[in-house]
């Protein structure tokens, strides 16, 4: 059974015993009382008179389990068939069913209306039916259970790619017989293959390291809604959510997810939806005017995730400032097309006049734009709406390349004529860690508690397994 989420009110006794033991040890009630407001102090501890970053803030009351969890990551979808291979002989059952004996390999794998027909590799076939969760894993992983099939040391290859864990073809309810991937794993498993594909292969340890307790927080958290919800994955391997790309051979990636086992970062005793981009450009942005909360989801409130102005370490960064120059017409068709996608009333535009920031947060980052079009009406949009619907395709349009891009939602936009010129700072969303940021403070010699908490400031980082 996988690990069971817990919160640990704990800390108080620690505490007063270790003031204690520091009043004794002195001459003057004032000492011990400088003791105190030492270990107050989250994250810090006093060693010959200097406060020194332990990295785990002490006292806790982070989130707990009870033994390190799996994750869902849905890596293909909606197939109708595939090749699944792996080493030695594969077991193939329903999800959760008994252990079975194992075939030879490859399998190749397809949907029809009558369910999941598995071939094996000597021909012979057997057809699991509608809606029949199935199941794949070596042999030797079928009697372990998810926990523990980290230390088994085998990848399953799905496709062309591998990837640790077991896999599960989970059947779609409707509409042409297909299927979706997804891979059953410990975290720890997970990530190294998340950390291989966020950052540059050389970069400094510390942001890898920076970077795996962001990851495992923010996949934590998603787990613990697509639970709730019922879900049968809890992420995407894409930038849906944080690029996956299966077993990683990167060590330090390895090294850093290992280096940092079970740290996360909490708010007030909660998981953070711990966002990340590649370049801030040097403004942090809010969640709450990233994403405005049409569906009031409480978690782009979280204080550790508003924008707040801080020094910043990403002016190497090849998008750290950009300029992109469109047609009006393309402007316009793009975003009426991404407005009626998503309902909003910009779809009404007509010829777009002039964009306006209506708001800046506290790193003078814009909050919300203004588009004044042709026929005197407007509309108010955020940051990544103004973003994606630049970036929306439309089947008549070239297609968005990296020149014609729109990178960020911190943007200036003159309207002269029939030309539209943007000139932006960073790349992605700006919410969270910037990647590039933490590269540079890592060059910086800073170690990656301190890196995370000028991130997402007021968490706190525990060891939650």
């Amino acid at each position: 059974m996988d690990g069971t989420r817990k919160v640990v009110m704990g800390g108080n006794v620690t505490l007063w015993a270790r003031v204690m033991r520091a009043a004794r040890s002195v001459a003057t009630l004032a000492l011990a009382g400088a003791a105190l407001a030492a270990l107050a102090v989250p994250g810090c501890e006093t060693v010959d008179g200097i406060r020194r970053d332990t990295g785990i803030d002490r006292p806790s009351a982070g989130v707990k389990f009870a033994a390190e969890p799996n994750i869902r990551v849905r890596v293909m979808k909606d197939l109708s068939k595939v090749t699944i291979g792996g080493p030695g002989m594969i077991v193939v059952r329903p999800l959760g069913g008994a252990a079975a004996q194992g075939v030879q390999g490859p399998l190749q794998v397809e949907a029809s209306n009558l369910g999941t027909s598995v071939r094996n590799g000597l021909g012979q076939t057997k057809t699991y039916p509608l809606g029949t969760t199935v199941e794949l894993l070596p042999s030797q992983m079928a009697g372990q259970p998810v926990a523990g099939r980290a230390t088994a040391g085998e990848s399953m290859v799905v496709g062309d790619t591998a990837y640790p864990g077991v896999v599960q073809l989970r059947p779609k309810g409707s509409g042409v017989p297909s299927f979706d991937v997804v891979m059953d794993m410990p975290i720890e498993s997970y990530l190294p293959g998340v950390l291989e594909k966020e950052l540059f292969k050389d970069w400094p340890r510390q942001t890898f390291e920076a970077q795996a307790v962001a990851a495992r927080t923010y996949a934590l958290f998603e787990r613990d809604r697509a639970r709730r919800d019922n879900k049968p994955h809890d992420v995407e391997s894409t930038d849906a959510d944080q690029v996956f790309g299966g077993s990683a051979r990167n060590t330090r990636a390895i090294e850093a997810v290992r280096g940092t086992r079970g740290q996360v970062m909490s708010f007030r005793g909660q998981l953070i939806r711990a966002y990340f981009s590649s370049q801030c450009g040097g403004r942090q942005a809010s969640a709450e005017s990233a994403w405005p909360p049409k569906d009031d989801r409480p978690f782009n409130h979280v204080g550790a995730v508003q924008g707040k102005k801080r020094e910043h370490w990403c002016q190497k960064s090849p998008l750290y400032r950009w300029e992109v120059v469109r047609h009006d017409d393309d402007v316009n068709k793009r975003l009426r097309a991404y407005g009626r996608a998503t309902g909003a009333d910009f779809a009404s535009l007509t010829r777009l006049r002039a964009v306006e920031v209506v708001s800046r947060g506290d790193s003078e980052r814009p909050e919300k734009y203004r588009l004044r079009d042709a026929a005197g009406s407007v509309y108010e949009l955020s940051p990544e709406e103004l973003r994606m619907g630049c970036n929306h395709p439309v089947p008549e349009l070239p297609p968005i390349t990296r020149e014609n891009r729109i990178n960020s939602g911190d943007v200036e936009v003159t309207v002269w004529g029939s030309e539209v010129r943007i000139r932006g700072r960073g790349f992605g969303h700006g919410v969270g860690m910037c990647q590039y940021c933490a590269r540079g403070m890592a060059e910086a010699r800073m170690d990656w508690p301190t890196m995370l908490k000028t991130f997402y400031p007021g968490v706190v980082i525990d060891k939650a397994y």
